[in-house]
């Protein structure tokens, strides 16, 4: 009964009870995936029950057919029969295998599904503050754990079952005694077995948190394989990755250990049943209390009376599995999500649009004593500022390391929210509006810009996915990578690997994706850091194009990045200190010109 509440309990939206055990939170996740597909399961486990009943039925078969020729009559329609059943289990299996596939594919892409939309729909801090690592295993590795445990577990263990209660009512309908012996011993096995199985569960689920930290590692070190083999780290991280391998190869031994103890109890169990059986049988034979037939017919159930409770073992150690597999999709399902965006629904009224709709004059964003912090457990990042975006024009931010520059721009796109204050586009606060609403008015290039995978024009279209060739040409042409894309072998179709591109090509690519996007608000973290002399001149000047025409904000780190702002502002300590021109700056600021000495030494002046 508990069961069964908990099932309807799942399909229901309802947010899960606090007060609810780990476990019951595990079983909760594990059979929400499952219930979707609850029609193919139910069918795929009747199937298996009807091929399980007339399997059941050929050792009683077997035994007409010996008691036919023992008294000399016909045995042909026991064997018509005989050919019946067998059929009938072979069909069986064949749609039972084949509905359970089509239902364990269909629940292994519902929990993918779930993660990734986890993963890039959650908030920023809370995704990238988990092991990257980890999280991909959990969609990779996990969800075909939960697929077997209602395949292999689950529908194997009904169907287990089922052949377990046929076989004792078989057996209970040749002779009571003898089933009565062998119950007794089944118990004494079933005490054992019920001892060891948990164990498998609890050493598979060890086994996957050290393949998480494994995939987490080898990740990190070959997003950092340059800077690892510099330093001569290779031993290092080699012994870090391989003490995860380690500890996985160590449980999974555990556990197929556990495993091949439970079996061999079970089958040397059993098959010492059978021969007691044999001769208590044979003797019963001998005092006229049994027939040969019957014999004959009770030993085959008993000797197939195995195979059913080891899958029934078997199907209990997979639904450990699994459930050791929905505990780590319920802790990355912890994942706070990003608003979804329907504000306009929750607020009664419809959200109000941005676009084109303040004075000229009227500044783009605005931000009113703005308080953040990306976790309670940390300080605040950023306190009291005050900051506006004209709608045209080059804004350079400023200061020393952890002054809160990038804070900055991580609430310009929204990936950290105020703790007190407010941010607004074109006049609205982001309080009313969506993520969608405020983001497409943006375009990024990240300090350290990231090459997707896939081809020169995978990495373009994302920023406008309609784009023609001609645009993607163009947007390249901008950054002075037209002629690089024109000598690749397939052109835009051409196959990137960003570890083997140079810093300034991937600069440069992010930068072109930003311009397909044609924002309102251009947001470069330092854009010519990675490019040379000879392209900088250029890509200033795509600065300076766009900021005729719209708001270029960027974190500088350049002289003269910072010298061809039309506006600097200099952020220390969460704070801006000052605001103006480069040359007010210079002369007015002590800090600004600390700052611009290490600038200028820093670009070789």
């Amino acid at each position: 009964m508990h069961v069964l509440l908990r099932l309807v309990t799942a399909t229901l939206p309802a947010q899960a009870d606090p007060a609810e055990t780990a476990g019951e939170r595990n079983f909760r996740t594990l059979i929400s995936f499952i219930w979707p597909h609850r029609g193919k399961v139910f069918i795929g486990a009747l199937f298996g029950i009807i091929g399980t009943v007339a399997n059941l039925w050929f050792p009683r078969i077997t035994e007409y057919v010996i008691e036919a020729l023992t008294l000399g009559q016909s045995v042909t329609g026991y064997v018509v029969a005989a050919f019946a059943v067998v059929i009938v289990a072979i069909v069986a299996l064949g749609v039972q295998l084949i509905v359970l596939g089509w239902a364990g594919e269909g629940v292994v892409y519902d929990v993918r599904a779930a993660l990734v939309r986890r993963i890039l729909r959650g908030r920023v801090p809370d995704v990238l503050e988990r092991n990257s690592g980890d999280l991909v295993s959990r969609a990779t590795a996990d969800a075909p754990l939960i697929n077997l445990s209602v395949s292999s577990g689950f529908v194997s263990f009904v169907t287990a079952l089922t052949g377990v209660i046929g076989a004792i009512a078989f057996m209970g309908s040749i002779d009571g005694p003898m089933l009565g012996i062998t119950l007794g011993a089944l118990l004494v096995l079933a005490l054992f077995m019920s001892r060891l199985m948990p164990r498998v569960g609890r050493e598979r689920a060890k086994a996957q948190e050290a393949i998480g930290e494994l995939g987490g590692g080898l990740e990190g070190s070959i997003k950092s394989l340059r800077t690892i083999k510099a330093l001569g780290a290779e031993g290092v991280r080699e012994t870090t990755a391989l003490e995860s391998a380690k500890r996985a190869r160590k449980h999974n031994i555990s556990a197929m250990i556990t495993e091949v103890l439970a079996y061999e109890v079970g089958l040397g169990g059993m098959m010492l049943v059978t021969a007691g059986m044999l001769g208590f049988g044979a003797w019963r034979v001998q005092n006229g209390h049994l027939s040969i037939a019957a014999l004959v017919a009770f030993i085959m159930y008993a000797m197939n009376f195995m195979g059913p409770l080891m899958e029934i073992a078997d199907g209990l150690g997979t639904i450990q599995s699994g459930l050791a597999a929905a505990k780590r999709v319920a802790e990355a399902q912890e994942i706070p999500w990003e608003a979804s965006g329907e504000l306009a629904e929750a607020r009664g009224g419809e959200v109000v649009s941005t676009a084109g709709g303040s004075a000229a004059e009227a500044p783009i964003v605005e931000f009113r004593d703005v308080t953040a912090a990306y976790s309670p457990r940390e300080g605040d990042v950023v306190t009291g500022l005050n900051l506006t975006v004209p709608r045209t024009g080059h804004v350079a931010l400023v200061g020393p390391s952890g002054a809160g520059k990038t804070s900055v721009m991580s609430l310009m796109l929204r990936f950290l929210a105020p703790r007190v204050g407010e941010v607004l586009l074109d006049g609205t606060s982001y309080d009313d509006l969506t993520f969608a609403q405020v983001r497409e008015r943006f375009a990024y290039v990240e300090q350290e810009p990231t090459v997707l995978p896939g081809t020169v024009r995978d990495n373009l279209i994302v920023a406008k996915p309609k784009a023609t060739d001609e645009e993607l040409l163009a947007a390249l042409k901008a950054v002075h990578l037209g002629w690089e894309v024109a000598d690749l072998p397939d052109g835009l179709d051409s196959e990137l690997i960003g570890a083997t591109m140079t810093g300034g090509t991937r600069q440069k690519l992010a930068l072109g994706r930003a311009l397909l996007r044609d924002p309102d608000v251009l947001l470069l973290d330092e854009p010519t850091s990675q490019i040379s002399g000879a392209t900088e001149d250029a890509i200033h000047e795509v600065i300076a194009a766009v900021a005729r025409t719209r708001a270029v904000v960027t974190i500088a780190h350049r002289a003269e990045t910072v010298q061809l702002a039309d506006q600097v502002v200099l952020l220390d300590g969460g704070q801006i200190r000052a605001t103006g021109t480069h040359s007010e700056l210079l002369a007015s600021d002590a800090l600004y010109q600390e700052l611009m000495s290490h600038l200028r030494l820093n670009d070789g002046e």
